[in-house]
């Protein structure tokens, strides 16, 4: 009897959303490619819906090996169920990797890092007693788990649900930012790229499956000189099939014009959501401190005002709490971003694992304190009571911003996305006080996002509970109010004017 391999990687449901398990996908796909793993091993289906661990057991039927791609948001239930699947089946080899793995369980078994393709395939080939050639030079060498049909059988199986995809046109990122995961190490850094025939056949699939939504994981899309190809392409196809109908993209933070040009095509054709202008600060100590010194603000600054000259709805991001930063410094980068035609998402500062801003030397450096609070995914579906609860450590304090100060912080930022995003511009005392309740209560170990099931059954951000909560006792909710972040909206603005991307 062949072995079975069953592989778990657990996505967020919005509303009958949710995004196919590309991870898994492409592993398998490649696993594929060689005679003695298919001629010894089987593949299950793909275990992807996030569940209780008691139902997700119920899938494993005498399984050789499970294995995990494991993130913040699935962690602590991957773990859960990686261990009750040696309990039932004490010789099932457990396998992790993804970028949250850092800590040692005796049920696990082995631990892949970094790009975990050809060390599964690897791996598995051991495991038999066998040897494979992985020596491939390109990114095309990983076979497309769309395009090859891996998960055809899943829109059969799952009728009433909207999938969405993860897609990679390049892979590795030139940039060393501590805050994130991507350049931290030579592999990860030297940038690859698949070709565009293997990008036109990913982007058929897409078209002929009705996508509606794709997120585009390129570190820094638009940077290079094949992304304008790539745009084109997907602008084809959706003249062809009508989908996708749009693409999230992370766009590069250097070479301004090639960056413009390719956004503005896909904006002209409404393939674009709002863009990301991902500034962080404008303090020059802090941007040392994080190794971003090398992305010019220059640019940032130059494509803003392109993208509103050609009316196209942008968004810049900055984070609180980021090592250097004081309350002086974190307001000016807030005043100077909303003199622009802008929108403003502020993000609380997340310390990932594996990244160098969770390195204790880092931490003591910059006198970093931080606090484990529940992870409520914003937009997404809530976790019900009997569900394992995930985790993130947020950055309360510094040597450089008190904690009553992230308090503060915490709550302008709040207050100035009301004001500005939402154009509340009188805000009840009420909401105020809301509002330092909960930045008060996530230093004590509180989530962040908030709950209100007259607006549906997600998780909502501090300032958009509050505009829905104002404009229900204005009496002037409407069914749009109370569903839009359902349809994955980002505000963005056109002009001075207020828009959902």
């Amino acid at each position: 009897m062949k072995k079975i391999v069953y592989f778990n990687e657990y996505n967020i449901p919005m509303n009958k959303c949710v995004y196919l398990p590309y991870v898994s996908g492409l592993i398998k796909a490649y696993c594929q490619k060689f005679d003695c793993i298919n001629n010894e091993y089987e593949f299950a289906p793909f275990i992807f819906m996030r569940d209780t661990p008691q139902e997700i057991l119920k899938k494993y039927i005498n399984p050789s090996i499970a294995a995990f791609s494991v993130s913040i948001w699935n962690y602590r239930l991957s773990l859960e169920v990686a261990k009750r699947v040696k309990q039932k089946f004490p010789s099932c080899i457990i396998i992790f990797g993804g970028c949250n793995v850092y800590e040692e369980y005796p049920f696990i078994d082995f631990v892949i890092k970094h790009q975990g393709e050809k060390k599964f395939a690897i791996l598995l080939a051991e495991l038999i007693n066998k040897k494979i050639d992985t020596d491939s030079k390109h990114l095309d060498d990983f076979t497309s788990p769309y395009s090859s049909g891996l998960y055809n059988y899943l829109f059969k199986e799952y009728p009433e649900y909207n999938f969405q995809v993860i897609v990679e046109t390049n892979r590795g990122c030139p940039f060393t930012c501590t805050f994130c995961y991507w350049g931290q190490n030579l592999d990860e850094k030297k940038v690859q790229f698949h070709s565009l025939e293997y990008i036109r056949e990913e982007a058929e699939w897409f078209g002929k499956n009705k996508i509606q939504y794709i997120f585009l994981a390129d570190a820094n899309f638009g940077m290079y000189k094949q992304d304008l190809d790539i745009a084109k392409i997907y602008v084809e196809i959706k003249n062809k099939y009508s989908y996708p109908d749009k693409i999230r993209a992370c766009y590069g933070k250097n070479k301004e014009q090639m960056v413009f040009d390719t956004a503005n095509l896909l904006s002209k054709n409404n393939l674009n959501k709002a863009i990301t202008l991902a500034i962080q600060s404008n303090n020059l100590t802090v941007l040392e401190n994080i190794k971003r010194k090398n992305i010019k603000l220059d640019v940032y600054h130059n494509l803003q005002k392109k993208y509103a000259d050609e009316n196209i709805s942008t968004y810049t991001e900055i984070i609180l709490g980021l090592p250097g930063e004081t309350t002086k410094s974190f307001k000016s980068s807030i005043e100077e971003i909303i003199k622009g035609e802008t929108s403003l998402f502020i993000y609380h500062c997340s310390v990932l694992p594996n990244t160098e801003m969770a390195h204790p030397d880092y931490l003591k450096k910059f006198g970093i304190e931080t606090v484990r609070v529940p992870l409520s995914e914003t937009h997404c579906e809530i976790r019900r009571k009997e569900h394992v609860i995930e985790y993130e450590e947020i950055i309360i304090k510094t040597n450089t911003m008190s904690k009553s100060e992230w308090i503060d912080m915490a709550v302008y930022s709040w207050k100035i996305q009301l004001q500005y995003v939402f154009g509340i511009n009188l805000i009840p005392e009420k909401e105020i006080k809301i509002f330092y309740d909960i930045a008060e209560g996530i230093t004590k170990g509180e989530s962040r996002c908030q709950i209100d099931k007259r607006f549906g059954e997600i998780y909502w951000e501090p300032e958009e509970l509050a505009y829905l909560r104002i404009c229900f006792d204005k009496g002037i909710i409407n069914e749009d109010l109370k569903t839009f972040a359902k349809k994955n909206v980002i505000w963005g603005r056109k002009g001075k004017k207020l828009i959902k991307g």
